[in-house]
């Protein structure tokens, strides 16, 4: 074969385990694809080497000669890491992993790429299908010599964590997952540029060089310079005097100096030690803690404290590498200054980063920022950005050149160019209005002949299924005094003080004849959404919560645009909340709009709505799109939308089966008791506040073992309280020890335990180190699984009982996230549960099978309920999902609470602290005070 640079075998090379490839052929899809994309983007041809044929022997068992060496000669080596891959026994990890690492950190271009826009890239571009263990990771990065920065092929939802197929792009129903297609852009494109950075590298074999110091030259002094000391001595001392004199001083001034210095000296020394004392024991434990429990911004400011005391620390710098990201900064044209801040501090100073182009710049990772480009003569651009991007860029317009009031929408698309079938050179560059349009500029409208001139009204005006004529049309599209205009105004004009207010009250057709009064058009949902900055994938989902912090909804009327410092990602405002905006599509029940309006629910920020195009709600209102090339835009785009949310429960749909039923499905988690066979498999007492014994029990089911971690608090005497934790989804997804975590059990055990009570953290079927595939939701596999959960969480319940020093009348459950949907469930079947406290709980992305769907539990949960919700949650939104879930659950109104906190997902451990405490105070009671022997 050939590469594309002489002296290589192969361009790429694909290495693997032979089991990940066995059973579905995930691998030879996964190269397929990739060389038909390939083929797409590149003239030449790529050649890949792929041990695609049995018969090359290059397997598990081969004994490697020089054949594979020269195999490993090519420019880019792709592993397709699993779980089963970073394994120093592995045959693809030892020789051709660690061996092309070796051959090419040696050759002419070294094993790093400098790129065409400045990054450096890896000559190993990893490609992850399965989340891996930590110790995994730190394997590969030592390695390396660098981060894990891989291009991931996971499909995740709950339960679920298995590599990601092209099928599967047909069968996701969520428009911000990551899709198959995609990421094998993705790779295709980090292929393309490695290449290219390589084929412009001048590198040549390395020539020996010598390097010297240069002396600065001798500086001649000025003509006349020279000066006479006895000239400039006063006249009443004499040589010897002065000599004497500065004898004195000199010494005197060289003591005080050095005592002085000693004195500083010392205490510098003193204060360094206790500093460094502080950043290897309490300041690397608090980072560790922040960064598992995902505060990374938190965590990579005290990183930047603790680097000046321990700047080589091998954890600090594991730690800095999971808790921040990297980003390239550009521009175009180059040149301009870039700032950022915070996105929450409004008021707060801008933060000068640098002048573009910049490279590397290192940022906490899911931080969501405001940003600014300043260049001379230049308009400035504003917007947000998420620390997830590998690279910003934008394009700076000369002063007047932007049409007034817009912003400009760089070359993408959701989906990208292959999805909407458009060739790559062409560009998809748009502009779209900044601020949503204003009373004042609708009033031109108006006053203009907007609603008498049939030029502006290009579309057929249905209402309730007849087609009007225009003059009937114009009847209906009157303010409240019966003049043309919204519905809102009045006698032909808007409220007084609502100049800037966006106009309100308009149907999808008053809005499309604007647009066109305008030149201008309503965005497709499409064009819309990317301007958000959905485009940007899942990730930005997470920021959605801070938007809407900054946006108008709970409200009771409309604001000033921009007065709410709501900004995306290109630098619009109000793009959630205010009024919520048409967009051009047509829906089953009329045509699409977005965005949420002021009393309005939040979660209608992150997805489409429909209503009739005629509607004229008070909360309608809309922004215009500018396409400067309309014809390349595909028909897709502007296709009819059919709609459907699944995170948002319609309550006509819930069925709930009978009592009888219902204790059918109970029995399913029944099981005869059998001996424990408890074996205590350790014991911790180096905790400060508690004492943690790990211990292992028989399971309900086959021949399995049950791991449980036990917290005991110091502080209190038997029996305890004691709450039993269900975790969230990570749990599903890392495989460590819980001994590993630390800063998890930090944040969710050590309030309880300073409290005085007991808490438990069962490993359940599924998690950690008992991890296993997990199946689709809706299957019987699925059903089997949930099932025994449910008994480990009663098997635990059976240990405690035996123990001896716990309270039996004072057991609690203790979810998170995902547990907090077990809320729902596993109280409705274990009697022994006497208290329910959920941190985020709501209802699936999707329906089990009704003998493990929630929805025939959450009404038999008997429990007092404390549940703790972020309002801006986008997994379990408020309205039509939390909300549900409070007012389904079996428990009486009094004994049951929805806690609210101004937050997404995730919230500080210190919003926790006091509602959950009070709950156990109020239905448990104080703990039992410690008695000290005498």
């Amino acid at each position: 074969m050939v590469s594309l640079i002489a002296g290589y075998e192969y361009d790429i090379f694909i290495s693997y385990r032979q089991k990940d490839n066995s059973y579905d052929g995930w691998v030879t899809e996964f190269v397929e694809n990739l060389e038909k994309e390939l083929d797409s983007m590149f003239k030449e041809d790529i050649t890949v080497y792929f041990d695609r044929d049995p018969t090359d022997y290059l397997q598990e068992n081969y004994d490697v000669d020089a054949s594979l060496k020269d195999k490993l000669k090519c420019l880019i080596l792709i592993p397709v890491i699993s779980r089963t891959y970073c394994d120093p026994k592995a045959f693809a990890w030892e020789h051709e992993f660690k061996a092309f690492v070796e051959l090419a950190s040696k050759d002419r271009f070294g094993l790093q790429v400098k790129l065409a826009n400045n990054n450096i890239a890896s000559r190993v571009l990893p490609v992850r299908i399965h989340d891996l263990e930590s110790t995994d990771i730190a394997l590969y990065e030592s390695t390396i010599g660098g981060i894990l920065r891989p291009i991931d092929f996971i499909y995740k939802e709950t339960g679920v964590n298995r590599q990601l197929r092209a099928k599967d792009d047909d069968i996701i129903d969520h428009h911000h997952h990551v899709l198959y297609r995609d990421q094998i852009n993705k790779v295709a494109h980090a292929i393309r540029e490695i290449i290219q950075g390589m084929q412009a590298s001048p590198a040549t074999e390395e020539e020996a060089t010598t390097s010297g110091i240069q002396q600065s030259p001798e500086i001649p002094k000025p003509e006349g310079s020279e000066t006479n000391t006895q000239e400039h001595t006063p006249p009443e001392l004499t040589q010897s005097k002065v000599s004497k004199r500065k004898r004195i001083t000199s010494k005197n001034i060289v003591w005080l100096l050095l005592v002085l210095a000693v004195i500083f000296s010392s205490a510098y020394f003193i204060n360094f030690r206790t500093k460094v004392k502080w950043a290897k024991t309490e300041g690397l434990q608090e980072t560790a803690s922040l960064t598992a429990d995902g505060f990374y911004k938190e965590a990579f400011e005290l990183a930047q404290e603790l680097i000046e005391y321990i700047p080589n620390d091998t954890l600090l710098i594991s730690l800095i590498g999971k808790m921040s990201d990297t980003m390239t900064v550009l521009t175009e044209p180059p040149g301009a200054d870039f700032y950022i801040k915070n996105y929450k501090d409004i008021n707060g100073d801008w933060d000068y980063v640098g002048a573009t182009p910049i490279d590397s710049m290192l940022l906490p990772g899911t931080s969501f920022y405001r940003f600014k480009m300043v260049l001379a003569e230049h308009d400035t651009v504003c917007g947000a950005l998420h620390s997830f991007q590998d690279t910003l860029s934008r394009k700076l317009h000369k002063k007047d050149d932007l049409p007034k009031g817009m912003v400009f929408i760089d070359d993408v698309l959701i989906g990208g160019k292959d999805d909407w079938g458009i060739k790559p050179e062409a560009d998809l560059s748009y502009y779209i209005d900044k601020y949503e349009v204003t009373n004042r500029q609708f009033k031109e409208f108006v006053d203009q002949g907007g609603y008498r001139t049939t030029v502006f009204w290009e579309h057929h005006v249905i209402k309730n299924g007849d087609t009007l004529t225009w003059e009937e049309a114009m009847t209906e599209f009157v303010d409240k005094t019966g003049r043309p205009g919204p519905s809102t105004w009045e006698a032909g004009d808007y409220p007084d003080g609502k100049d800037n207010d966006p106009v309100a009250g308009v149907s999808w057709y008053e809005a499309s004849a604007y647009a066109k009064f305008r030149n201008k058009v309503l965005p497709t949902a499409y064009h819309w959404d990317n301007a958000v900055g959905w485009s940007l994938g899942p990730y930005f989902s997470f920021s959605t919560a801070q938007i809407i912090g900054q946006s108008n909804f709970n409200d009771k009327h409309t604001l000033p645009v921009g007065q709410k410092q709501g900004v995306a990602v290109y630098g619009q405002f109000d793009m959630a909340g205010n009024v919520r905006e048409w967009c051009y599509n047509e829906s089953t029940v009329g045509r699409i709009i977005s965005g949420g309006s002021y009393d309005g629910p939040t979660y209608m920020f992150t997805r489409w709505d429909q209503i009739p195009a005629f509607n004229r709600s008070h909360l309608n209102g809309f922004r215009c799109a500018i396409y400067p090339d309309e014809k390349i835009i595909p028909d897709k785009a502007y296709e009819s939308i059919t709609l459907g949310n699944n995170r948002i429960i319609e309550f006509d749909s819930i069925e709930i089966v009978p009592t009888s039923t219902f204790e059918i499905y109970r029995n399913q988690f029944r099981y005869d008791k059998k001996d424990l066979g408890v074996i205590v498999e350790s014991r911790d007492s180096t905790w400060e506040d508690w004492l943690m014994e790990k211990v292992s029990l028989n399971a309900a089911y086959d021949d399995e073992r049950l791991i449980a971690y036990v917290f005991l608090p110091k502080n209190a005497s038997p029996p305890y309280q004691t709450l039993i934790f269900y975790p969230g989804g990570y749990a599903i997804s890392s495989k460590d020890e819980l001994t590993n975590h630390k800063g998890h059990l930090n944040s969710y055990f050590d309030y309880i335990l300073k409290s005085g009570r007991a808490a438990v953290y069962p490993i359940y079927k599924g998690t950690y180190t008992r991890s296993t595939d997990w199946p689709r939701r809706k299957s019987h596999e699925y059903t089997d699984l949930y099932v025994k959960i449910v008994k480990d969480f009663s098997r635990t319940i059976d240990y405690l009982e035996a123990r001896g020093d716990i309270d039996m009348d004072k057991i609690g459950f203790y979810g998170h996230s995902w547990g907090g949907r077990m809320g729902a469930f596993i109280p409705a079947v274990e009697d022994r549960i006497s208290l329910n406290i959920l941190v985020a709980a709501g209802f699936a992305s999707s329906r089990a099978y009704p003998e493990i769907d929630e929805f025939n539990y959450i009404t038999r949960v008997q429990a007092p309920t404390l549940i703790l919700n972020g309002k801006y949650d986008s997994s379990f939104p408020l309205e039509g999902n939390a909300d549900l879930f409070y007012d389904l659950l079996g428990t009486r109104e009094e004994d049951k609470e929805l806690y609210l906190i101004e937050a997404g997902h995730n919230f500080y451990k210190r919003n926790r602290i006091k509602p959950v405490l009070e709950w156990c105070d109020k239905y448990f009671g104080p703990p039992n005070p410690l008695v000290v022997d005498q």
